[in-house]
Protein backbone atom coordinates (compact mmCIF):
# COMPACT_ATOMS: atom_id res chain seq x y z
CA UNK A 1 0.00 0.00 0.00
CA UNK A 2 2.86 2.79 0.68
CA UNK A 3 3.81 2.91 -3.00
CA UNK A 4 -0.32 3.72 -3.35
CA UNK A 5 -1.28 7.28 -4.21
CA UNK A 6 -3.19 9.49 -2.24
CA UNK A 7 -6.54 10.39 -4.04
CA UNK A 8 -7.78 13.90 -3.84
CA UNK A 9 -10.94 15.36 -5.31
CA UNK A 10 -13.62 18.11 -5.09
CA UNK A 11 -16.24 19.42 -7.46
CA UNK A 12 -13.16 21.46 -9.65
CA UNK A 13 -9.97 23.63 -9.46
CA UNK A 14 -10.00 24.23 -5.10
CA UNK A 15 -8.31 20.78 -4.77
CA UNK A 16 -5.52 22.92 -5.91
CA UNK A 17 -5.01 24.78 -2.84
CA UNK A 18 -4.59 21.36 -1.16
CA UNK A 19 -2.30 19.78 -3.14
CA UNK A 20 -0.12 22.57 -3.26
CA UNK A 21 0.41 21.99 0.58
CA UNK A 22 0.41 18.54 0.05
CA UNK A 23 3.33 18.82 -1.94
CA UNK A 24 5.70 20.46 0.60
CA UNK A 25 4.45 18.42 3.81
CA UNK A 26 4.28 14.62 1.53
CA UNK A 27 7.24 14.90 -0.70
CA UNK A 28 7.40 11.23 -1.83
CA UNK A 29 4.02 10.48 -1.97
CA UNK A 30 2.22 10.12 -5.41
CA UNK A 31 -1.28 12.13 -5.54
CA UNK A 32 -3.89 11.51 -7.94
CA UNK A 33 -5.75 14.83 -8.54
CA UNK A 34 -9.68 14.73 -9.62
CA UNK A 35 -11.28 17.61 -10.51
CA UNK A 36 -15.16 16.68 -10.55
CA UNK A 37 -16.55 19.71 -13.09
CA UNK A 38 -19.56 17.67 -14.01
CA UNK A 39 -20.68 18.08 -10.25
CA UNK A 40 -19.61 21.46 -9.82
CA UNK A 41 -20.52 23.25 -7.23
CA UNK A 42 -20.95 20.43 -4.08
CA UNK A 43 -22.47 23.93 -2.28
CA UNK A 44 -25.78 23.84 -3.50
CA UNK A 45 -26.80 20.18 -3.67
CA UNK A 46 -29.63 18.47 -1.27
CA UNK A 47 -27.86 16.45 1.30
CA UNK A 48 -29.06 13.29 -0.49
CA UNK A 49 -27.57 14.58 -3.87
CA UNK A 50 -24.26 15.17 -2.01
CA UNK A 51 -24.48 11.96 -0.31
CA UNK A 52 -24.64 9.92 -3.94
CA UNK A 53 -21.98 12.13 -5.62
CA UNK A 54 -19.18 11.50 -2.79
CA UNK A 55 -20.04 8.02 -2.47
CA UNK A 56 -19.85 7.47 -6.27
CA UNK A 57 -17.11 9.58 -6.52
CA UNK A 58 -14.99 7.29 -4.33
CA UNK A 59 -15.69 4.18 -5.85
CA UNK A 60 -14.87 5.63 -9.22
CA UNK A 61 -11.56 6.63 -7.76
CA UNK A 62 -11.02 2.76 -6.45
CA UNK A 63 -9.95 2.13 -9.63
CA UNK A 64 -6.84 3.86 -9.23
CA UNK A 65 -6.13 1.60 -5.81
CA UNK A 66 -5.85 4.88 -3.58
CA UNK A 67 -4.58 4.37 -0.05
CA UNK A 68 -6.46 7.31 1.17
CA UNK A 69 -8.80 9.62 0.00
CA UNK A 70 -8.72 13.27 0.78
CA UNK A 71 -12.44 14.82 0.13
CA UNK A 72 -10.80 18.60 -0.58
CA UNK A 73 -14.02 20.36 -0.19
CA UNK A 74 -15.81 22.22 2.94
CA UNK A 75 -19.26 21.38 2.61
CA UNK A 76 -19.47 17.38 1.87
CA UNK A 77 -17.14 16.97 5.23
CA UNK A 78 -19.37 18.89 7.21
CA UNK A 79 -22.41 17.56 6.08
CA UNK A 80 -22.09 14.08 5.17
CA UNK A 81 -18.99 12.63 5.75
CA UNK A 82 -19.89 10.54 8.83
CA UNK A 83 -22.51 9.20 6.13
CA UNK A 84 -19.98 8.36 3.76
CA UNK A 85 -17.88 6.34 5.93
CA UNK A 86 -20.92 4.51 6.65
CA UNK A 87 -21.48 3.45 3.41
CA UNK A 88 -17.38 3.24 2.06
CA UNK A 89 -15.29 1.13 4.57
CA UNK A 90 -12.29 -0.52 2.80
CA UNK A 91 -10.44 3.04 2.02
CA UNK A 92 -10.08 5.65 4.77
CA UNK A 93 -11.57 9.42 4.01
CA UNK A 94 -10.35 12.29 5.54
CA UNK A 95 -11.96 15.79 5.13
CA UNK A 96 -11.07 19.58 5.39
CA UNK A 97 -13.18 21.29 8.03
CA UNK A 98 -13.12 25.08 8.19
CA UNK A 99 -10.63 25.76 10.74
CA UNK A 100 -12.76 27.60 13.71
CA UNK A 101 -10.59 26.72 16.34
CA UNK A 102 -7.47 28.37 14.54
CA UNK A 103 -10.19 31.47 14.30
CA UNK A 104 -11.33 31.75 17.52
CA UNK A 105 -7.55 31.61 19.02
CA UNK A 106 -6.71 34.27 16.78
CA UNK A 107 -9.73 37.06 17.09
CA UNK A 108 -8.92 40.28 19.18
CA UNK A 109 -12.05 41.50 18.64
CA UNK A 110 -14.26 38.26 19.40
CA UNK A 111 -16.14 38.80 16.17
CA UNK A 112 -14.88 35.84 13.17
CA UNK A 113 -16.53 35.85 9.74
CA UNK A 114 -16.84 32.16 7.69
CA UNK A 115 -16.64 32.63 3.77
CA UNK A 116 -18.47 29.41 2.57
CA UNK A 117 -20.90 28.08 0.24
CA UNK A 118 -24.80 28.26 -0.07
CA UNK A 119 -25.57 25.16 1.62
CA UNK A 120 -23.57 25.58 4.50
CA UNK A 121 -24.62 29.03 5.50
CA UNK A 122 -27.71 27.23 6.47
CA UNK A 123 -26.43 23.98 7.09
CA UNK A 124 -27.30 22.27 10.41
CA UNK A 125 -24.22 20.58 11.01
CA UNK A 126 -21.72 23.99 10.65
CA UNK A 127 -23.98 25.35 13.31
CA UNK A 128 -23.21 22.20 15.67
CA UNK A 129 -19.59 22.52 14.72
CA UNK A 130 -19.80 26.08 15.74
CA UNK A 131 -21.37 24.98 19.08
CA UNK A 132 -18.57 22.94 19.76
CA UNK A 133 -15.59 25.13 18.75
CA UNK A 134 -16.54 28.86 19.13
CA UNK A 135 -16.81 30.22 22.62
CA UNK A 136 -20.46 31.78 23.11
CA UNK A 137 -19.03 34.79 24.00
CA UNK A 138 -17.10 35.13 20.13
CA UNK A 139 -19.97 36.17 17.35
CA UNK A 140 -19.75 34.35 14.31
CA UNK A 141 -21.11 35.70 10.65
CA UNK A 142 -21.54 33.77 7.68
CA UNK A 143 -21.06 34.65 4.18
CA UNK A 144 -22.36 33.15 1.38
CA UNK A 145 -19.29 32.91 -0.94
CA UNK A 146 -21.10 30.82 -3.58
CA UNK A 147 -20.19 33.80 -5.73
CA UNK A 148 -16.80 33.99 -5.62
CA UNK A 149 -16.37 30.37 -6.12
CA UNK A 150 -18.10 30.29 -9.06
CA UNK A 151 -16.29 32.90 -10.43
CA UNK A 152 -12.84 31.23 -9.12
CA UNK A 153 -13.63 27.77 -11.02
CA UNK A 154 -14.27 29.75 -14.10
CA UNK A 155 -10.89 31.26 -14.04
CA UNK A 156 -12.36 34.99 -14.55
CA UNK A 157 -9.99 35.82 -11.19
CA UNK A 158 -6.67 35.43 -13.18
CA UNK A 159 -7.84 38.03 -16.16
CA UNK A 160 -10.51 40.14 -14.83
CA UNK A 161 -9.42 42.29 -11.50
CA UNK A 162 -12.64 44.29 -11.54
CA UNK A 163 -15.06 41.47 -11.65
CA UNK A 164 -13.33 39.63 -9.18
CA UNK A 165 -12.95 42.76 -6.97
CA UNK A 166 -16.83 43.71 -7.95
CA UNK A 167 -18.19 39.84 -6.65
CA UNK A 168 -16.13 39.84 -3.89
CA UNK A 169 -17.45 43.44 -2.49
CA UNK A 170 -20.68 42.11 -3.20
CA UNK A 171 -20.38 39.00 -0.91
CA UNK A 172 -18.60 40.88 1.96
CA UNK A 173 -20.71 43.94 1.97
CA UNK A 174 -19.51 47.02 4.12
CA UNK A 175 -17.85 47.40 6.92
CA UNK A 176 -16.49 44.11 7.52
CA UNK A 177 -13.37 45.29 9.09
CA UNK A 178 -14.73 47.37 11.50
CA UNK A 179 -16.32 44.39 13.29
CA UNK A 180 -14.36 41.33 11.93
CA UNK A 181 -10.71 41.03 12.48
CA UNK A 182 -10.06 36.67 11.61
CA UNK A 183 -12.40 34.78 8.53
CA UNK A 184 -11.99 31.48 7.65
CA UNK A 185 -11.79 30.12 3.99
CA UNK A 186 -13.94 27.43 4.06
CA UNK A 187 -14.23 26.58 0.58
CA UNK A 188 -11.03 24.68 -1.22
CA UNK A 189 -11.58 27.64 -3.84
CA UNK A 190 -11.07 30.64 -2.04
CA UNK A 191 -7.42 30.46 -0.99
CA UNK A 192 -6.99 31.53 -5.04
CA UNK A 193 -8.26 34.85 -4.30
CA UNK A 194 -6.53 35.95 -0.56
CA UNK A 195 -4.74 38.50 -2.70
CA UNK A 196 -8.24 40.17 -3.68
CA UNK A 197 -9.11 39.43 0.10
CA UNK A 198 -5.92 41.00 1.55
CA UNK A 199 -6.41 43.98 -0.36
CA UNK A 200 -10.31 44.65 -0.10
CA UNK A 201 -9.93 44.08 4.07
CA UNK A 202 -6.05 44.63 4.45
CA UNK A 203 -6.94 44.48 8.43
CA UNK A 204 -8.55 41.02 8.53
CA UNK A 205 -6.56 37.91 8.81
CA UNK A 206 -7.65 35.08 6.91
CA UNK A 207 -7.23 31.67 7.61
CA UNK A 208 -6.95 28.67 5.34
CA UNK A 209 -6.96 24.71 6.60
CA UNK A 210 -5.14 23.72 3.71
CA UNK A 211 -1.57 23.26 6.24
CA UNK A 212 -3.93 21.58 8.93
CA UNK A 213 -4.93 19.07 6.38
CA UNK A 214 -1.68 18.44 4.55
CA UNK A 215 0.17 17.48 8.27
CA UNK A 216 -2.93 15.63 9.18
CA UNK A 217 -2.68 13.11 6.10
CA UNK A 218 1.41 13.20 7.22
CA UNK A 219 0.19 12.32 10.89
CA UNK A 220 -2.21 9.74 9.25
CA UNK A 221 -0.14 8.05 6.89
CA UNK A 222 3.21 7.87 9.69
CA UNK A 223 0.47 6.51 12.36
CA UNK A 224 -0.67 3.57 9.80
CA UNK A 225 2.58 2.99 8.20
CA UNK A 226 1.61 4.05 5.27
CA UNK A 227 4.28 6.57 4.02
CA UNK A 228 6.19 6.43 1.44
CA UNK A 229 9.45 6.65 2.58
CA UNK A 230 11.77 7.56 -0.27
CA UNK A 231 11.59 9.17 -4.17
CA UNK A 232 9.91 12.16 -5.76
CA UNK A 233 5.81 11.94 -5.43
CA UNK A 234 4.10 12.27 -9.17
CA UNK A 235 0.60 14.16 -9.98
CA UNK A 236 -1.48 12.96 -11.88
CA UNK A 237 -4.51 14.86 -13.06
CA UNK A 238 -8.20 13.84 -13.97
CA UNK A 239 -11.08 16.24 -15.09
CA UNK A 240 -14.61 14.95 -16.05
CA UNK A 241 -15.72 18.16 -18.14
CA UNK A 242 -14.30 21.11 -19.66
CA UNK A 243 -10.95 19.97 -20.10
CA UNK A 244 -9.83 23.05 -21.83
CA UNK A 245 -10.98 25.83 -19.67
CA UNK A 246 -9.95 23.77 -16.61
CA UNK A 247 -5.64 23.28 -17.91
CA UNK A 248 -5.92 27.14 -19.13
CA UNK A 249 -6.46 27.80 -15.72
CA UNK A 250 -4.42 25.47 -14.19
CA UNK A 251 -1.47 26.54 -16.50
CA UNK A 252 -1.72 30.25 -15.62
CA UNK A 253 -1.08 29.04 -12.14
CA UNK A 254 2.07 27.21 -12.52
CA UNK A 255 0.62 23.52 -12.81
CA UNK A 256 2.30 22.07 -15.62
CA UNK A 257 1.48 18.29 -15.48
CA UNK A 258 -0.57 16.58 -18.92
CA UNK A 259 -4.69 16.68 -17.94
CA UNK A 260 -6.86 13.83 -18.62
CA UNK A 261 -10.34 13.72 -19.22
CA UNK A 262 -12.58 11.04 -17.81
CA UNK A 263 -16.37 10.31 -18.43
CA UNK A 264 -18.70 9.39 -15.45
CA UNK A 265 -21.65 7.19 -15.65
CA UNK A 266 -23.37 8.87 -12.73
Amino acid sequence: MTGNPIAVFDSGIGSLSIIRELKREVQAEDLLYFADRVHFPYGTKSHQQLLDVIVNTIRYLKRYKPKLVLVASNTPSVQILDDVRKVITDVPIIGVRPPLKEAARLTKRKHIGILTTQNMVNSRELENQIRREVPQHILVTKFNASPIIELIENGVHLDDERRTFDVISRVLGDGVDEKIDVMTLSSTHLPFVKGYLNSLLPTVRFVDPAQTVAKDVRKFLSFNRMAKKSGSGKLQILVSDGKREFEKSIRAMGVREPVEEVFLTF
